[in-house]
């Protein structure tokens, strides 16, 4: 029959230590600090070491001691003495035969490392592949009822009323000041949209771009980029009633105006 060890398999450090004999003690505040987290930290260590039990989060979060917990550094039933040899286990000669043959495994092992730092390292090919994000449209209906109070002189009730709605129905009209009494939002039509995000002017784009693109390209507006190709600064290529710049263009247009220094 297997023997209880004389003390706990499981070895903790002063801080774990101190942590477990808080919890023992039923987590008392003030002990550490609310907007400190090492010790929850350490918390979750001993649950992992089946030596307490963690539930909750912030101000929910509680501990509570397992009783392997509570029992050490005593030993439990989960805390038993190594069992002794044998006859039916290895005999001496039979760990000699394992040593010599782990030995073996060994000296083949730093043979093929030794080999591998040798040869030169073989890159995988990267598959460059374009970026594409998803993302969904909402129209949402807003519901919002709001008083306003304000004094009118009028001669009677309907005089009063008939003021305050023609200031209401002028486009600038002021009533007063309005409270919001109650609110509701609701989400009344979904659809999927899909934004891919342009490499314009990278070897992956697209070979030829309007002038809308050419100026988003260039962080210019759309009519600098017109005056641009009537001017003849930029070439263009027209393909039907379209007048679309090459990214080859674009790119020489940058080098073209490219200059270092001061330039008066």
């Amino acid at each position: 029959m297997t023997e209880l060890a004389e003390r706990s398999l499981i070895t903790l450090n002063p801080a774990q230590i101190a942590v477990l004999d808080w919890i023992k003690d039923g987590c008392p505040p003030g002990v550490y600090p609310d907007n400190d987290y090492a010790h929850r930290i350490t918390a979750r260590a001993l649950a992992n070491r089946g030596l307490v039990r963690v539930s909750g989060r912030g101000s929910s979060w509680c501990a509570e001691p397992m009783e392997r917990g509570v029992m050490w550094p005593e030993p439990t039933e989960h805390d038993t003495r190594p069992t002794p040899l044998t006859q039916t286990q290895e005999t001496p000669a039979a760990v000699a035969v394992d040593d010599e043959h782990i030995g073996a495994t060994a000296r083949a092992m730093r043979r093929v490392r030794a080999k591998r730092a040798m040869s030169p390292a073989k890159r995988r090919p990267v598959k460059q592949v374009q970026k594409q994000a998803t993302y969904m449209r909402y129209k949402v209906a807003v519901t919002r009822v709001q008083v306003a109070e304000r004094w009118v002189r009028a001669t009677d009730e309907e005089d009063a009323a008939r003021k305050v709605q023609e200031e209401f129905d002028r486009p600038f009209g002021y009533v007063g000041s309005w409270k919001t009494t109650a609110s509701e939002v609701e989400v009344v039509e979904a659809e999927q949209t899909k934004e891919i995000r342009p490499h314009l002017l990278s070897d992956s784009g697209p070979m030829l771009l309007s002038l809308k693109d050419a100026g988003a390209a260039l962080g210019i507006p759309y009519s600098a980029v017109y005056e641009l190709t009537n001017r003849g600064d930029i070439e263009r290529t027209k393909i039907g009633s379209r007048k679309d710049i090459s990214r080859d263009s674009l790119m020489a247009f940058i080098k073209e105006n490219t200059h270092r220094g001061y330039s008066g």
